[in-house]
């Protein structure tokens, strides 16, 4: 039989027009398949060469051609018998093998082409039935789906247990009709590797001998082998098959080394990367096959080389994907492949496709750990230092690339790099400043990894190989210093700097290299956080484990080059010569290299001081990631005692009171997110609370003891505030052990002489794990009395202020909740000994300014332990009111006066303001007693305590009050719980009793307002005026004190009463405006905050005062203004007349906090519905009007981020338009532009709108900054596509040039008219002198 491949070929591709003797197995039964099938297997059985006999050709083709007709055990036996045949075929050609004579070898030709024909013509065939099948089976399951549901909505009546009845057994019949269908379907993805098999055992034949031309054999192995073989794997669920994807490299790498098939391997290549990204993989696999596997690397290097040629488009993305994904591959598995290109490929680093830029960086990074763990390269140890160099300047080059993900993509990277065996200290270093740089960049993913490569450079630095892994500055400089001591004593130029320098980073290579495999082990410890123990002990994680022979032999030469007695060498009196001579040159330059091995270590440090700020500022990112990456950075800083990180870890103590403590997943690597909360507990617990596996348990409970004393020093209210919570909330999760608590008792108890801080720090943090557990205080009340109210408290009022704090949580902590009557606090009778304490505390003669929090605390214990407190502030107030006015009020003598109290020794009159500073000693004691009834001169500290007490207990007054009336609510509340069961007949009572509560609300109203301050009885009735004559005569009463001490009490008798609030609030204001004591106009404005919530409508009125205070000198005041007003606006208590302009120029505030607090303010003000929409307008006037350019642009720029609705914005560009109308100044038309520019103008109503106020902005053109925006606005609203026809655009634009052509030539007129009318005045002004002096010239005079 006549056959020609080409032709066969050719003919087939189209199974319409191809014609031949077939039999047509589409209408014969399944049995008469089977049994031709049977006959034809049993004739290539006999002979495989009979093949080629047309009938059995024929049959063959047939039933290829209707295969779909075909059963699929036919089908499975139609496969054996081809593949089994061209086996045999095969094994026959094999065995006519002769060198000598190649004709009983080429007489296999044509039957080997044909059975090469027929196993391509069926893998063809079957790749289309399977995708037939599994197209089939999704629709039956859809169809299946779709009835389900339908039956589910007629069923739905019936009920949901009916509806999932039906649905499940619709499901399962469609489940087992696909499983019969696939059990007597014909299983390709089982038969592929038999034809994988058989096509590779082909392509071992000596295809030259056969085919000798070469465009035969290219027509036999690129048809009939590599066709197939591409189509197969362009199924991604045959190439995840480990036995199919052997056999697709087996018959692609034989074709191409030995068949001439390279090309064609190649254009496979970079097809299926270029059409088929679930084989960019599968691609690289196979050419580090082809390379280590058959020795053909030329292969690798062309593929690499049209890659490198290749031009990616930036608006691509699957194509550089998957060319990214086939490079980092190869980089993993072939790097030395891709080291003999990368200066082609490094071409990409300036493509417009980031992720081809991010695929390069990546296989950088990859060369660049080649090159750093692999010994033996083939180039020399200098080339290969200065290829790794140029490796890293590409990536720290990357760091400012224009894309933020291949900046972040850079950091991940180096971070890698970090764990690798570096032998160049000097790229560590730049490393490290680099990535200092970038932890301001403005994408939070780029700083997120950059805080983890700078915690990464802590866990892998190089300086703990002589003392250990601690950073601790202090110790360092010391080291550094002590050495440079030793070599000026020494005092030899010996080595020269440079080559001293070298061999200092060899040294530190050397000591990386010998000591690797512990230190890998170390490395992965330092991630998971398990070293802190050994750096917090100041240990090395390095020290663990037995001694490295580098190490100690290093420390023993370094402490042999230091002078001893033992050697008999002293330097303070021998001669330098003799030193010398006993310091070889080894010993010496050993020396000089170790003070370079310290100076980098402290040059390091210095390096993460300068971070700390930026990365503490991290933490208040609004980006979760980011955030936790900061508190890991800060722990693992801490852990290695970097001093300045303390700072940092203080500032994570507000974390606390984060929301976000939900787990959640990384969209960027999938990776578990905990929640901040949560984060901050495991990260204090590690750093303070875990137990070191080298302490026994005692000295674990004095160190955890020692740690939370210290959380306490020099610790502001905020960080106080927020450590309560943090421990409160660890005590409650059993952190905190019971030795720990008993230890601090002992620690608050010793009658040793102890620092005051650590006295103090034991009964705050008491206080704090009280909070959850009152029994904690409860239980040791005696010693709260004996220690803290006694003879310690009276010595140090800040340990009795605390103390009384800690005793307050005896009533307990639950927190109200709002509208609630329950009432769980305890009280305790008042003659229990604690109040006769507290009060003694109050009363206590003492003139220290901590007097006034302590006597605070202590009224506050007061009104929350006692039933009855008002009766024992009455009477500590009457007492204290004789001591001030009384008889013995007189001028103290220097002798009763407490040792050290300043205050004291200064007696004033404080009834007709006269000081009487410099009296002397003598005198004062030698002044007599004065009779009871003759008025004399009282202290100004005393009195200052008086009205400060009487003020405080007003308002705790106050709230008493209002807990009385809620402890009745709640009688009668339980009252009528019980009257619910009485009879029907007793209703009638029960609702003349419900106005009983009403009733009790007016009686404690009446009272707060009229008794406390009014009532003929009331105490408190004499201190308000008292109060209000002090703050209203200033240059009578001018101590300082008194007058802080009268203004709080006046604001806080004005928070009692609405009748004494309106008499004095203009005083109030007038004093917050004049007054010169910062501290005075601080209280003022609180106070101001909390009448306006007392009294909304009193305050109302003249809440524009308000707003001085945000333009106050001082910054606390100023500080304290913008937080009231935060406050008391977001809360709605007080209405915004257009003053938010002041609030807009703190955005752009000198002090950060105020700057911070601003944009706080504006970012939860837009959350309510229009409110920056509406107050817009005020807010561009007054910064327009108060502010300089550069605060308003910046001021701007801010609040226009909240003006993102579409119709908010259409509505603003028509006001702005026509503001340009009003607006004569140059700088008012630039600031209105500018806002016009803020505006996103993506909608054709806004832009419509911009068009059409022209005729308001025409005229300002000419000004070069406003026709600059409306280019900008331009830009904008091309890009946006506002408008679906540019040609308006382009329109609007040569309106613009037009005007401001016109307006420029306006300008320039007016200008040359300005210029001649000045010109013209002046001359006139010169030529009026001239004719004066020719009309007095005498005719006689020579001039004449």
């Amino acid at each position: 039989m006549e056959f020609s491949l080409q032709d066969e070929l050719s003919a087939s591709s189209d199974l319409n027009d191809y014609v031949f003797p077939s039999i047509d197995f589409e209408v014969m039964e399944p049995a008469l398949v089977n049994a031709t099938l049977n006959g034809i297997v049993d004739t290539i059985t006999g002979d495989c060469s009979t093949i080629q006999e047309a009938e059995v050709f024929d049959t063959f083709r047939s039933m290829l051609k209707y295969a779909e007709h075909l059963q699929g055990p036919t089908l499975n036996k139609l496969l054996d018998s081809i593949c089994s045949g061209f086996s045999a075929e095969i094994e026959s050609t094999s065995k006519d093998n002769d060198p000598t004579d190649h004709t009983a070898y080429r007489s296999h030709k044509q039957a080997l082409e044909m059975y090469a024909f027929l196993l391509q013509w069926f893998v063809s065939t079957a790749e289309k039935l399977a995708q037939s099948q599994h197209a089939a089976e999704d629709v039956a399951l859809t169809a299946a789906g779709k009835r389900a549901r339908l039956h589910r909505l007629t069923t739905r009546e019936l009920g949901a247990r009916l509806t999932w009845y039906s649905c499940r057994t619709e499901q399962k019949k469609v489940t087992k009709a696909a499983a019969k269908k696939r059990r007597d379907d014909f299983s390709w993805i089982e038969s592929i590797p038999e034809a994988l098999g058989v096509m590779s055992k082909a392509l071992r034949l000596r295809t030259e001998r056969i085919w000798q031309t070469t465009a035969e054999r290219d027509t036999l192995v690129s048809n009939c082998f590599l066709k197939p073989v591409n189509l197969i794997a362009e199924n991604e669920t045959y190439v995840k098959v480990g036995e199919i994807k052997t056999g697709l490299f087996k018959v692609l790498c034989v074709a191409a080394k030995s068949h001439g098939q390279a090309l064609s391997v190649q254009m496979t290549i970079m097809q299926n990367l270029q059409y088929h990204e679930h084989l960019s993989e599968t691609m690289a696999e196979l050419v580090h096959l082809l390379m280590k596997e058959f020795d053909y690397s030329q292969l690798g290097e062309d593929v690499l080389r049209e890659i490198a040629n290749r031009h990616f488009n930036g608006a691509d993305s699957k194509g550089p994907r998957s060319f990214s994904k086939f490079l980092i591959r190869l980089a993993e598995i072939s790097p030395r492949l891709i080291l003999k290109q990368i200066a082609l490929l490094q071409s990409h680093l300036d493509s417009e496709s980031y992720p081809m830029r991010n695929a390069i960086l990546e296989v950088i990074g990859l060369l660049v750990k080649e090159l750093s763990i692999t010994e033996g390269l083939d180039m020399e140890p200098e080339v290969q230092k200065r290829q790794l160099e140029a490796f890293y300047d590409l990536l720290f080059e990357r760091l400012l690339d224009l894309n933020s993900y291949v900046r972040s993509k850079v950091a991940t990277i180096l971070i890698k790099t970090c764990d690798l065996p570096t032998k160049q200290p000097k790229i560590r270093t730049r490393l490290t400043e680099l990535t200092i740089r970038s932890l301001e960049d403005k994408s939070s993913q780029v700083r997120k990894n950059c805080i983890a490569l700078l915690t990464k450079l802590i866990l892998t630095h190089p300086y703990g190989r002589m003392h250990g892994g601690e950073l601790e500055m202090s110790e360092w400089r010391a080291r550094y210093e002590a050495l440079e001591k030793e070599l000026k004593v020494l005092d030899l130029p010996g080595v020269e700097e440079a080559a001293a320098l070298a061999e200092a980073r060899k040294l530190m290579a050397d000591s990386d290299d010998e000591q690797e495999n512990e230190n890998e082990e170390h490395q992965q410890a330092g991630e998971e956080g398990e070293e802190a123990s050994g750096d917090d002990d100041g240990e090395s994680s390095d020290s663990d484990g037995p001694p490295k022979p580098r190490k100690e032999k290093l420390a023993k030469e370094v402490v042999r080059a230091r002078p001893r007695k033992s050697d008999g060498i002293d330097p303070a009196a021998a001669d330098q010569t003799e030193i010398l001579q006993r310091v070889d040159e080894d010993t010496l330059t050993r020396l000089r290299l170790t003070k370079r091995y310290y100076s980098d270590a402290i040059t390091f440090i210095e390096q993460l001081d300068r971070a700390m700020d930026t990365v503490a500022d991290l933490l208040a990112s609004t980006v979760k990631s980011e955030v936790l990456e900061a508190m890991e950075f800060f722990k693992t800083a801490s852990q290695y005692k970097v001093e300045t990180a303390e700072k940092g870890v203080k500032r994570m103590l507000h974390l606390i009171w984060s929301k976000d403590d939900a787990t959640t997943t990384s969209e960027e690597d999938g990776k578990e997110l905990k929640g901040i909360r949560s984060r901050l507990i495991e990260c204090y617990s590690q750093l303070y609370f875990e137990a070191r596996p080298d302490m026994t348990p005692k000295e674990h409970v004095n160190r955890v003891t020692q740690n939370v004393i210290e959380f306490t020093r020099d610790a502001t209210l905020a960080e106080l505030t927020s450590l309560e919570q943090l421990l409160g909330v660890m005590m409650s999760k059993g952190v905190v052990e019971d030795d720990v608590i008993a230890k601090l008792w002992q620690v608050y108890s010793t009658d040793k002489s102890i620092p005051k801080f650590q006295r103090r720090g034991a009964i705050i943090v008491l206080g704090m794990f009280a909070a959850p557990r009152p029994e904690i205080i409860s239980e040791h009340v005696e010693t709260l009395l004996r220690i803290g109210l006694g003879a310690h408290g009276k010595l140090d009022l800040v340990l009795a202020k605390y103390t009384c704090i800690a005793l307050s949580r005896v009533a307990g902590s639950v927190k109200k909740v709002k509208g609630s009557l329950d009432d769980v606090s305890i009280r305790l009778p008042m003659d229990s000994p604690v109040f006769a304490r507290l009060a003694g505390i109050i009363q206590h003669p003492s003139s220290d300014k901590e007097w006034f929090s302590m006597a605070e605390q202590a009224l506050n214990t007061i009104y929350s332990l006692g039933d009855q407190p008002d009766a024992l502030c009455s009477l500590i107030l009457r007492e204290m009111t004789t001591h001030v006015f009384g008889p013995k009020a007189a001028v103290p003598s220097r002798e009763t006066t407490p040792a050290g109290d300043a205050v004291a020794a200064q007696d004033e009159s404080v009834l007709d303001g006269r000081e009487d500073n410099e009296a002397a000693p003598a005198s004062r004691s030698s002044t007599p007693a004065p009779d009871a009834g003759v008025p004399m001169n009282g202290n100004a500290f005393h009195l200052s305590q008086l009205i400060f007490v009487a003020g405080h207990c007003a308002i705790k007054q106050l709230v008493h009050i209002e807990l009385v009336e809620r402890d009745l609510k709640r009688r009668k509340a339980d009252e009528d719980k019980k009257g619910a069961a009485k009879s029907a007949g007793q209703d009638e009572l029960d609702q003349v009793a419900g106005s009983v509560e009403d009733e009790i609300g007016d009686v404690i109203a009446s009272t707060k307002e009229k008794e406390l301050l009014y009532g003929p009885r009331s105490l408190l009735a004499v201190f308000g005026p008292m109060a209000a004559t002090i703050v209203s005569q200033p240059k009578v009463y001018r101590n300082s004190m008194l007058k802080t001490a009268a203004t709080l009490a006046l604001s806080k008798f004005m928070c009692v009463s609405a009748q004494f609030c309106e008499e004095h609030l203009m005083m109030l204001l007038k004093v917050f405006e004049t007054s010169r004591e910062p501290a005075v106009r601080s209280n003022i404005v609180i106070a101001l905050g909390d009448i306006a919530v007392c009294f909304s409508t009193i305050m109302d009125e003249n809440s524009d005062r308000l707003y001085a205070g945000l333009n106050d000198k001082d910054l606390t005041v100023k500080k304290n203004t913008l937080m009231v007003l935060t406050h008391l606006i977001l809360n709605g208590m007080i209405k915004v007349k257009g003053q938010l302009g002041e609030m807009a120029k703190c955005l752009e505030d000198e002090d950060k906090r105020i700057s911070d607090l601003a944009h706080l303010f504006f970012t939860e003000l837009s959350a309510k519905e229009k409110a920056i929409y509406n107050n817009l307008p005020d807010i561009i006037s007054h910064l327009s009007a108060s502010a300089t350019e550069e605060v308003f642009c910046k001021s701007m720029r801010f609040i226009f981020t909240f003006v993102d609705k579409k119709r908010e914005a259409e509505t603003i560009v028509e006001k702005l338009c026509q503001r340009f109308q009003m607006a004569t100044d140059a700088r008012q038309w630039r600031d209105i532009a500018f806002c016009l520019s803020l505006l996103p103008f993506n909608s054709e109503v806004a832009v419509k709108k911009l068009v059409e106020g022209l005729p308001f902005y025409q005229d300002k053109l000419h000004e070069e900054t406003v026709y600059k925006r409306f280019g900008e606005i331009l830009t904008k609203a091309t890009n946006n596509k506002a408008t679906k026809n540019e040609q308006d655009l382009q329109e609007f634009a040569n309106a613009l040039e037009e005007h401001r052509a016109k307006g420029s030539e306006d300008q320039e007129v007016a200008r040359k008219v300005q210029k001649s009318k000045r010109k013209a005045a002046a001359t006139k002004t010169k030529a009026r002198p001239r004719r004066k002096a020719a009309t007095e010239t005498p005719p006689s005079s020579p001039e004449r």
